[in-house]
Formats: C-alpha cells, structure tokens, sequence
C-alpha cells in the first residue's frame, strides 16, 4: 500500500467515505500547481480537530478551503498535502431578525446566506467578488469586502465573533453575539485576513442591515481622471452619505465607454431620501465636467451592480488581478499611468483601494515591479490578488514588510501554528 493510499485510508476513518472529495475531482482544489494528496470534506468540529491531530504527527501540511473561489491568492505554498473542504459545514446555527445578528458555519455560501436574510428583509452588506460561491469562512479569512465597505465598513466591521480550531485541535471563542461586546482584546481581527494561517475558521457571527427599500445608481463619464477623481472625491464628502463611489475604466461595461473615465455611485434608502441623494450627486456630477449623467434602477441596477462586485475576479489563466492600497489624493496619477498597461480598471474612491486587471504579457514583472515601488513610494501597497504558478515564482504577491510588524506575524504564527501546519508559505514573506 502507497503512503497517498494509507493517508486516505486514515482520513476515510474519520470523515466517512462522503467526507471524501473522489480522485477524478481532486485536480480542483489544485493550487499554484500543486495538487493535493487528498481533500477532505468534514462534518464536524469533531472531525477536523482528528485531521489535525492526524497531520500533526505526519508533519502533514493542511489548507483550509471552502468554495476554492479564493485558491489563487497569496503566495505559492511550500506543499500541499491535505485540503480541508468547509462546505458541508455550513449551516445557520442562530439568528435573531429583531437584533439584526446571525451566526453561520464557515462553509456556508454568502449567496445561501442572503437569501434566507431576505425573508425577513435584512442582507449581510457584503459584496465581494466570487458572489454566487464564495463562503463566509472565505471572506471572513482574506478579509474580502466590496465597493459597499464606504457605506456600511469592511468584513472587521462586521464580525462580531468567531470560533476557530488551532493546530493543537483546541476550539477558541472570540468576540461575542451581540454588537455592544466591547470586553477583553479584540482577537477577531488576528484572524480575519490571516488568510487561514491561524487555525480552522468553523463560525461567524456578523452584524446585519435593512434591506434599502429604494436602491439606485447614477453614472457619468468625465474627460479625464482627475476630474472624474475631483467629483468622485466631492460627493464621498458631500452629505449624500452614497453606498459606493468607483471610479471606473472598463471596455466592457455597458454603461462606459471605452478609456473614458466613469464615475458609478450607488445610493440605497428610503425612497424620498433617494431622490435627494441622486439630485445632489447629478448636481456635483455636472458641476465638475461629467456629461450622460444617467440614473439606473431595477434589473439594469442590478446587472451593473453585478458587474461592479464581479470586477476583481480572475478570468482565465494569464489573468492578473493587482490590488493597490493608495492615498485616494494619489488614485488619479496612478489611474492615468495605468493607462498605458490596461483598459480595465476600479477604483474605491472612499477607501483608496484600486484594482487593475492585466494579462501576462512580455515586460509584465517590470511593470509590476515598477508600480509596486511607484506604491510603497507613495506610502501605499500593491498586493497582486490572482496570478498564474510561473508567474508567482517571479515575484512576491504581497510585498515588503516594513519595521517590526513582520517579526511580531512571526511570532503570532509561532504562538498559534508552531508547526507550520495551516498554508505554510502562502501569506506574508512566505508565513
């Protein structure tokens, strides 16, 4: 018998011949080039803390997974043995409507999610990309948010617990259940964008909003960055309190024309408040140069909107997706040097994050090399989010480091994965 036979043998112990991806669909889970030995579908906490344990005393590396949406991101890893499938740990464990709280299992789909939400009129006011399948352990483990983040804050804003298994197979609590649980340290946010480093996200508990009874978004194409940027930056200041503000280059969106910059801002509230909303913002639109000012509702809304959140999903093999984190005063220098490289582009304007999409063309290391300097220059970062296996080979996803923070990292993983056992080399400086 072969040591990937004896493995699966062990692990089919645990979780039962269901809890057990078959082999013709294991090439799924491949990440970076590396297929795993075996992926695992748990159960229960129960039976990921017994794979833990088992690839503790096989010095067995583990990647912790649910939908696979977020497998290409972070660096390549050092090896990978067994991929741990959250989805068929993916039930509403508790919600309260009438406290705007729910608490989920990890492996539930955000899509699942906000359908049950709607029944009783409330949503989770996350959009990240990967919609229809990504999971709450996913997003809540790379911290992935969406344009709406202006309005109503990012995945840190709206956790309000976790429980999570270390490498040791002890079960952890953090946080609370309810939104004024302000005792103790905050340990949510060690674990939300460790990527998986930290242990085995198994619950979230998240704070909820009303589903805005009226939403709109109204566009406008300008001349050129900055002026788009001037009144992007106007109306996230101004009163009109809008949902998202994204600066936008896109060749394939309907409502933008080719390399002509497009100001998309969306609103949501109480039908009268809307209107007020959309006349102020046309008001700022048209007073700093944008022309074809155009309100969109209803099923034209909604595919818009569905684009806008699809924006920095990776589409094919030589697909890039670079994410920079920038001063918002420097988006529209970077946007217009950007130019040159691609013709599909977002920008967060209340956040500072800008998203290029690019394709692995020759002379594509030097320029990522050159905006990442361009970036940290600046005071900013450039993270690259999605990137074939040679390409990461080339050139670090995440960055520099800076001072201390990556010998206190060091220390934290040492502190909670002393073996190296969740992702080994996939996060920060090869963590």
């Amino acid at each position: 018998m072969s040591n990937s036979d004896a493995l699966h043998d062990e692990l089919r112990r645990i979780v039962g011949e269901s809890g057990m991806l078959p082999d013709a669909q294991i090439a799924d889970y491949t990440i970076d080039g590396l297929t795993p030995k075996s992926v695992v579908l748990p159960a229960s906490v129960g039976e990921i803390q017994d794979i833990l344990r088992l690839a503790a005393a096989q010095h067995l590396s583990v990647i912790p997974a649910g939908s696979g949406s977020k497998l290409r991101s972070g660096n390549p890893p050092e090896k990978v043995d067994i991929v741990l499938a959250m989805t068929r740990i993916n039930e509403v464990v508790e919600y309260e409507p009438a406290d705007l709280t729910v608490t989920v299992e990890a492996g539930i789909r955000l899509a699942a999610l906000q359908e049950r939400l709607a029944e009783n009129g409330q949503f989770l006011p996350l959009n990240p990309p990967y919609a229809s399948r990504c999971t709450l352990g996913g997003i809540v483990a790379t911290n992935t948010s969406g344009a709406l983040r202006l309005h109503y804050g990012t995945a840190r804003n709206l956790v309000l617990g976790l429980r999570v298994v270390h490498a040791s197979g002890t079960v952890v609590k953090s946080g609370g259940k309810v939104v004024k649980n302000v005792a103790g340290y905050d340990l949510n946010k060690l674990y939300i964008g460790s990527l998986g480093t930290l242990g085995i996200l198994t619950e979230v508990t998240l704070k909820l909003s009303p589903i805005p009874p009226r939403q709109a978004i109204l566009t406008a194409q300008f001349q050129d960055m900055q002026a788009a940027a001037k009144a992007g930056f106007s109306v996230v200041g101004s009163q009109t309190l809008p949902d998202f503000v994204n600066l936008v280059v896109h060749s394939r969106l309907a409502c933008v024309e080719a390399r002509c910059p497009t100001l998309v801002v969306g609103f949501g509230g109480e039908a009268e408040t809307v209107t007020w909303q959309l006349a102020q913002t046309r008001r700022i639109m048209e007073q700093n140069g944008g022309i074809g000012v155009k309100e969109i509702e209803g099923e034209s809304r909604q595919q818009l909107n569905d684009a806008i959140q699809a924006f920095p999903e990776a589409e094919g093999d030589s697909s890039i997706i670079v994410k920079m984190n920038l001063k918002r005063t420097d988006i529209a220098e970077f946007a217009e040097g950007a130019l040159a490289e691609t013709r599909e582009m977002m920008a967060l304007l209340g956040s500072g994050v800008f998203y290029l999409k690019m394709e692995e063309v020759k002379g594509i290391l030097d320029t990522l090399a050159n905006l990442r300097e361009r970036a940290v220059k600046s005071h900013g970062s450039l993270i690259i989010e999605s990137a074939s296996p040679e390409l990461k080979q080339q050139i670090d996803v995440w960055g520099p480091v800076e001072g201390r923070t990556l010998g206190l990292m060091k220390q934290v993983k040492a502190r909670f994965d002393a073996g190296s056992l969740f992702n080994p080399g996939r996060f920060v400086s090869g963590i």
